[in-house]
């Protein structure tokens, strides 16, 4: 499945390539209502040198291009697409791939109408137990297998181990797995306020151990791009949210925020407050919260997965965000316990299905849109000149089709830039 590794030298023809230029000339992420120009080039070439693009389009504006790298470079992947689809690689922005054990028993309890027994802390103390080398292992294999349907950057989140030492340990992880130069791009959160801990009895107390020690070592550690809150009902409430994303970001870490996933809880609120780069799920936002977000210039990250796994009452409202201006992003939300999905074309069929978004609308949330809620826009998200040479091909030559099959993989090669 894997085409190249990172920093490899290839060449695809006779590919149907959505390149996204137009979007990526454009200085905001906000995509308009319906269909999105993706910059499509029939029998387009894609020219990838050391891991970075040199030039995509039409194949005689390639030509150049071409001879250089065949000039230069005695290893060179020559790939005739025959008109398939080649795109972006996907971008994960919201996953908590690194967990040790599984809750299989919770499933039977969801399909059996019971309240799941396992939950949150059975994962913490599964993943307590794990050895470095073996969350490595673990880790490798939920990105790899997110690798092979598409994903080549991923946003993963600490927060099953809840302390200080633990978490730390975790981000290290993130850290050596993002230089396996055969997996994803990682971008790690610091996800501190994610569950209460078996140490604490409440969740206050518990927010002044993150506020004062723990987020001044993930600090220094370097690792983290963000911090992020589960502001939810019977969890982390608005007020300590707040206070925890305003103490990382006087840590230096920019938020993301877990908001209104499983009742309107306020995360809405906070996240247009305090500026948040991102705020994810939204499925009972209501549209006070939809027009602060649009005011605040934050980006929602929608995550159907969760929504059909757990069979909640309503999905994000999907039309209403970007009708309101607030530019959409999607993700698996990839976790034990709520959305045991590492594909993202699954997460494309439910919102093509399930939220009624368009399948340029689809494709961009799953590329440019992704890349600035990772505030990786400059990096990666389209097939341009500069960019990071990652790529899919997909076995289909229409890009309506992406997102309109379902549990299959339509991902031929990986590329990794």
């Amino acid at each position: 499945m894997v085409g190249c590794n990172r920093g490899s030298s290839y060449i695809i023809h006779d590919a149907t390539l959505l390149t996204l230029a137009p979007l990526a000339a454009r200085a905001s992420a906000a995509v308009a209502v319906g269909e999105v120009d993706l910059g499509i080039v029939a029998g387009g070439t894609l020219v990838v040198d050391a891991g970075r693009i040199v030039a995509a389009g039409k194949r005689a504006d390639c030509e150049a291009a071409v001879r250089s790298l065949r000039a230069r470079s005695s290893v060179v992947l020559e790939i005739d697409a025959g008109q398939a689809v080649v795109m972006p690689g996907l971008i994960d922005a919201h996953t908590h791939a690194l967990f040790a054990g599984n809750r299989i028993d919770d499933l039977a309890d969801l399909a059996a109408g019971r309240s799941p027994q396992l939950g949150m802390r059975y994962t913490i103390a599964q993943t307590r137990a794990r050895s470095e080398d073996e969350l490595i292992e673990i880790g490798g294999r939920h990105l790899a297998l997110m690798r092979d349907h598409g994903t080549t950057t991923a946003e993963v989140k600490s927060g099953y181990e809840l302390t200080t030492a633990g978490e730390l340990r975790l981000l290290s992880v993130l850290a050596a797995l993002d230089r396996r130069a055969d997996l994803p791009h990682v971008v790690p959160t610091f996800c501190g306020a994610h569950a209460l801990p078996p140490e604490f009895n409440d969740y206050g107390s518990f927010v002044d151990e993150l506020c004062e020690r723990t987020l001044p070592a993930v600090a220094r550690q370097s690792v983290a791009a963000f911090a992020d809150a589960f502001c939810e009902q019977g969890f982390f409430s608005a007020e300590q949210s707040e206070r925890f994303l305003k103490s990382a970001a006087q840590q230096g870490l920019r938020s993301r925020i877990h908001a209104d996933e499983l009742h309107h809880s306020g995360g809405s609120r906070v996240a247009a407050r305090i500026s948040s780069v991102s705020a994810d799920h939204l499925n009972f936002a209501d549209a006070e919260d939809i027009a602060a977000l649009s005011d605040a210039g934050c980006i929602a990250v929608l995550c159907p997965g969760t929504v059909f796994y757990l069979g909640l009452e309503r999905y994000a409202p999907a039309q209403a965000l970007s009708d309101a201006g607030v530019p959409l992003a999607l993700a698996t939300d990839f976790n034990p316990g709520t959305c045991p999905s590492a594909s993202l074309q699954m997460i494309a069929f439910l919102a093509r299905r399930h939220l009624g978004m368009t399948p340029s609308q689809t494709i961009a949330a799953l590329t440019l849109n992704a890349a600035h809620a990772l505030c990786l826009a400059s990096v990666t998200g389209t097939l341009t000149s500069g960019k990071r040479g990652d790529a899919i091909v997909l076995g289909i030559k229409d890009y309506r089709e992406f997102g309109y099959y379902f549990g299959c993989n339509l991902v031929a090669r990986t590329f990794l830039g």
